[in-house]
This record gives structure tokens, C-alpha cells and sequence, in this order.
């Protein structure tokens, strides 16, 4: 592991473990294992480290939402939800405090804000796949695939924070009844056969 990457990997475990506003990058430093001096040959502020951590988090979602040769199941859907799951409590901290980092941040937000837009289109793609491949039934004539990617990825990224503010602990059990939120979401839309369960 480079210096770089030791920064990025400490840095998030302490964002985690504290919060952003309570970790300095003397905090990081000491972390990595490495001279403030050094870990500002790499990064001139936390800003950066910052924006390093959500470059690593949005890369790591690159291929969940690849859309794979072979036909999609239900399966499928409940396998890149539960990575979804665990990508999100790798960088926790980020989502507790999306709104204060990307207010103090122009660049950060606008970065953040096309990094949505194409996850949501992917995961619009996604959808119409799984009625291609008789997973999901739409009504004729259904135009409102947008608001139900919508309803899934606001339950998706909030439903671990959830947890935290209300004092609930975050585990394996809980990854699994935030996938059941998302199963009742779709449940409507379940072809025949099917089942979130």
C-alpha cells in the first residue's frame, strides 16, 4: 500500500470512528504512520483527503451497477444491494454528514451531484433490465421508473444513518431489513412468480 492509500485508509476510519470536524490531519498523520510533513507532500488539506475517500467510495460502485451479460435475477438485484449496503458503511461518515461536507464544498457538491445523476440512470437501466428479464412488471404505459429508483436510493443511503441516530445497531441483520424496505418498494412491481423474500 502506498502513502496515498495509507492516508485515504486511515483517514476514513477515523472519519468513521469521530467525525470529519473532530480529526485534524495531524490525527491522519499519526494514522499512516507518517510525518504531517509528509502526508502534506500528498494532500494540503483535509479538504482533499476528503474528496480522495469519496473518489475511492464512488469507484468502488463502479461495478455493482454494471449491467452483466448474463440475464438478471432477483438475485441479482438482492446481491449488488447488499454491496451497496457495505459500501456505504465502509464510508459511513460520509452520509452522516453529506449535507455540511457538500454545503462547505462547491466542487466536492457538483462532483457528488454528477456522480448521482449517472447512478441514477444506471440504475434506471437497471430496472427496464430486470422487466427485459421478467424480474419486475410494469403497467403499460409506466412512466415513472425515475420515482421509483428514486424511492430505492433514498432507503438505500439513509436507512444505515437511520439506524445510527436512533441508537440501533449496524450489522448484518440490518443490512438484511434494509433490503426488505426496498423488496416492499418493489413489491408491486414483482412479475408473477416472484418474490422479495
Amino acid at each position: 500500500m502506498n502513502a496515498k492509500e495509507r492516508i485515504v485508509q486511515a483517514a476514513a476510519v477515523l472519519f468513521n470512528e469521530q467525525g470529519t470536524g473532530k480529526v485534524s490531519t495531524n490525527h491522519i498523520a499519526a494514522a499512516a504512520h507518517m510525518s504531517p510533513g509528509n502526508l502534506y507532500y500528498h494532500y494540503k488539506n483535509k479538504e482533499e483527503i476528503i474528496e480522495a475517500i469519496l473518489d475511492r467510495m464512488y469507484a468502488e460502485w463502479n461495478p455493482v451497477w454494471e449491467l452483466p451479460d448474463e440475464p438478471v435475477t432477483r438475485q441479482t438485484l438482492h446481491d449488488r444491494l447488499l454491496r451497496n449496503f457495505e459500501i456505504l458503511w465502509q464510508y459511513r461518515f460520509f452520509y452522516r454528514e453529506a449535507v455540511a461536507l457538500l454545503q462547505a464544498d462547491e466542487r466536492l457538491k457538483q462532483k457528488h451531484i454528477r456522480m448521482t445523476e449517472s447512478r441514477m440512470a444506471e440504475q434506471e437501466r437497471f430496472a427496464h433490465r430486470f422487466v427485459v428479464d421478467g424480474v419486475l412488471r410494469f403497467p403499460e404505459g409506466f412512466a415513472d421508473v425515475r420515482k421509483l429508483v428514486t424511492a430505492c436510493w433514498i432507503v438505500a443511503n439513509n436507512w444505515l444513518a437511520f439506524l445510527e441516530m436512533n441508537g440501533e445497531a449496524v450489522d448484518a441483520r440490518s443490512f438484511g431489513e434494509g433490503l426488505e424496505l426496498i423488496w416492499t418498494i418493489l413489491g408491486p412491481y414483482l412479475a408473477e412468480g416472484e418474490t422479495g423474500k
